[in-house]
């Protein structure tokens, strides 16, 4: 009896277990996915997670993001759930979504340009009343809502023009009742800054870039600029700043491409001061603020399906396993200056160029880069055979997971053009590499896309781990010649090389 009764506490234990998350995070927290077929439905599963039933609900585009932006700090005042809407027509999982709260009111946010008449009269069919909060344009509205907020807290500043910097501010504007104003890059709209003048508002943050947002802190008294090399850095930089007053027991995770799901979860996350962590396939998880709180994390959150995060991206972030290493080989140098272009550019220089942008993005997003070389000064005698041979063996010896070599094409006829990409013949990892740079390549580059090929190239067979060799472009054709030598085509070569590499890493 007694075995039964253990057996029964156990079976019990195991089943809130299994059924309370779908992927482990650590012995005390777990995760949990609010997705649903679209953006709309996404929303109505936010909204499920987190209200039994809400007075109010507030109704944003689901098809542009600058209205809803400053929607955040008012779903926490009303403590309503976000909800997106077509232009024309709410959709029946909202309708129903708004009958299971029980809400008599709604917010509408934006002019009918944006949310339509026609939607004042679905919600006057469900006997929901409504207020539409909009200005002439986006930045006007973001004051309309701010006169709803107040500014006794300070506020936030962020662009008018892009998303993710706003969504950044999002949760922890609501939290904290700080309104979003939105700007353009180079000067604050005249709507904002007479509201700004006429609430002698007391702190701004302001944030992004002033690739963002320009100077516009020369008509703020005092203010603090909160940026980052790119959306990622920037969030973080916000999150950090506000550490002190957020708790970390709750995370949400949002895709940092898609503005929809990340303020939908804004309004979540502020009901719980928590943050929303913007992530992409692409994301350092390496250095994941995710991954620094794991240990007062309880619970993640991650907004929406498995195709705007995937469940391997989530495990990447919180997990504590080595990082994956990739080798980088930049084809020739030292004695071998591989092919010689029309004008006397030498390929090995450009392999080396493009090789090394490659893996500052690499590492910049948690790879441990291996490279067979990093100037011109090889580490292998004058001698073909040894020379490839111990390219393969800087590789094996470092165990790296996959191994890419980039080189210049070049062809006797100089009409010659365009990228491909080679694979060794019954390598399912490194044709599926191969694919994935190369559509990459063509697509970044416009250059003829030679498509993928199989070769038996010494790399590519004494080298353990799936491996490729990319030709960027053909040297011996003076148009691409040009190209290779100049900065910013090794710039879209390497980024396009970059992230071929990242897409089947992070698969």
């Amino acid at each position: 009896m007694l075995i039964r009764k253990k057996f029964l506490i156990f079976l019990g234990c195991f089943l809130f277990i299994f059924f309370k998350a779908s992927i482990g995070v650590s012995a005390d927290a777990t995760t949990q996915r609010l997705g649903g077929a679209d953006r709309y439905e996404t929303s109505v599963k936010i909204s499920q997670n987190n209200w039994q039933k809400s007075e109010y609900v507030i109704l944003t585009s689901g098809e542009d993001f600058p209205d809803a932006l400053s929607a955040a700090p008012l779903s926490k005042k009303y403590d309503a759930p976000i909800l997106l809407t077509g232009r024309n027509s709410i959709s029946n999982s909202v309708l129903q979504e708004i009958g299971r709260l029980n809400a008599r009111n709604a917010f509408i946010i934006g002019g009918t340009g944006v949310i339509s008449e026609n939607i004042n009269k679905q919600l006057s069919n469900i006997n929901v009343k409504y207020t539409r909060i909009y200005g002439q344009d986006r930045y006007e509205t973001s004051v309309k809502v701010a006169e709803l907020i107040g500014t006794n807290n300070g506020i936030f500043i962020t662009s008018g023009e892009n998303f993710p910097d706003g969504v950044s501010a999002a949760p922890i504007a609501a939290a904290k009742q700080m309104p979003i104003l939105l700007t353009t890059q180079s000067t604050l709209p005249d709507s904002v800054k007479n509201f700004i003048e006429k609430n002698n508002v007391n702190m701004a943050y302001i944030v992004g870039g002033n690739g963002a947002v320009g100077n516009v802190n020369t008509n703020l008294k005092n203010n603090k600029r909160l940026s980052g090399t790119d959306r990622y850095a920037t969030n973080s930089a916000v999150i950090n700043e506000f550490t002190n007053t957020l708790s970390f027991n709750n995370v949400y995770l949002a895709n940092g491409e898609n503005f929809a799901d990340a303020l939908s979860g804004s309004a979540a996350a502020a009901k719980k001061s928590s943050p929303v962590v913007l992530v992409n396939n692409s994301y350092n998880t390496k250095n994941s603020i995710v991954k620094d709180k794991l240990n007062s994390i309880a619970t993640i959150s991650i907004l929406g399906g498995t195709g705007v995060i995937s469940d391997s991206l989530v495990r990447k972030i919180i997990s504590s396993s080595s990082p994956i290493k990739v080798a980088l080989d930049p084809g020739h140098g030292g004695y071998d200056s591989g092919a010689v272009g029309p004008t006397g550019v030498l390929e090995k220089d450009v392999n080396l160029a493009i090789t090394l942008k490659v893996g500052k993005i690499l590492q910049d997003n948690g790879i441990d880069v291996v490279y067979t070389r990093t100037s011109d000064n090889v580490s292998w005698p004058s001698d073909v055979g040894q020379d490839l041979q111990k390219r393969s063996d800087i590789a094996n010896n470092e165990g790296v997971q996959y191994f890419v070599c980039v080189h210049a094409n070049s062809a006797d006829a100089p009409s010659a053009n365009g990228t491909e990409t080679y694979y060794m013949e019954g390598s399912t990892v490194g044709e599926k590499l191969a694919k994935s740079i190369q559509q990459e390549l063509a697509n970044a580059l416009g250059l003829q896309d030679r498509g993928i090929k199989t070769a038996g190239y010494y790399v590519l067979k004494n080298t353990n781990a799936p491996a490729v060799l990319t030709e960027v472009a053909f040297i011996s054709n003076p148009n691409e010649e040009k190209l290779l030598n100049s900065d910013s085509f090794q710039n879209k070569a390497a980024k396009a090389i970059a992230t071929g590499i990242l897409k089947v890493v992070n698969q």
